[in-house]
């Protein structure tokens, strides 16, 4: 029972290191995601930039009669912050699905521990249960002992037994013994 015990222990000490290690993980892949956000705004920000410079070179480029290269350099940004947006979205996505999963192995795992931590308990408890009973029956065989005389007759173990014993019905050869008779009077 205490080696049990002490396996469910180790058992629940390992799911709860594997659940701190699952809650750590979640924890970096938040800050790698707000780390990505930050760029992704950082981005955004140098794009705006980018986009005010090129605005500004195009007016310049408009005033010098190139204006479909710089419509075309503004296309170029766009395009370019797009292709940056959609990237940071699909890694988004990714690292949520990737924490999904580990959230439901780890909630798999502790379902699993506690089936097993429940079923051994059962276990356990019917054989306590057994024992409880063959101890009882025992305790009842040695009291039944208690009505009887055991001795010598003739140099060979005999047993001399109470008058007007009920005989068992299955088999003459056998007595019944009634220790509740012993236990009224032994109060």
């Amino acid at each position: 029972m205490e080696e049990f015990i002490a396996n469910a222990a180790l058992l629940a000490g390992h799911l709860t290191q594997q659940c701190d290690k699952v809650v750590a993980e979640q924890k970096s892949s938040t800050a790698e995601l707000q780390r990505a956000a930050t760029e992704l705004g950082q981005g955004v920000s140098a794009g705006k930039a980018e986009l005010a410079q090129t605005a500004r070179a195009a007016i310049r480029e408009a005033l010098s009669q190139e204006i479909p290269a710089a419509v075309e350099a503004l296309g170029d940004s766009g395009d370019r912050l797009r292709a940056i947006a959609d990237q940071l979205q699909r890694e988004q996505l990714a690292a949520a699905s990737g924490i999904r999963a580990l959230a439901w192995k780890a909630l798999v795992a502790m379902l699993v521990a506690a089936v097993a931590i429940v079923g051994g308990t059962a276990y356990v408890a019917s054989n306590n249960l057994q024992r409880a009973e063959n101890a009882k029956l025992e305790a009842q065989v040695m009291e039944a002992l208690q009505q009887v005389h055991i001795t010598a007759c003739d140099g060979k173990p005999c047993v001399k037994l109470s008058e007007g014993q009920q005989r068992w019905q299955r088999n003459d050869d056998y007595i019944l013994v009634d220790t509740s008779a012993r236990a009224g009077t032994a109060k």
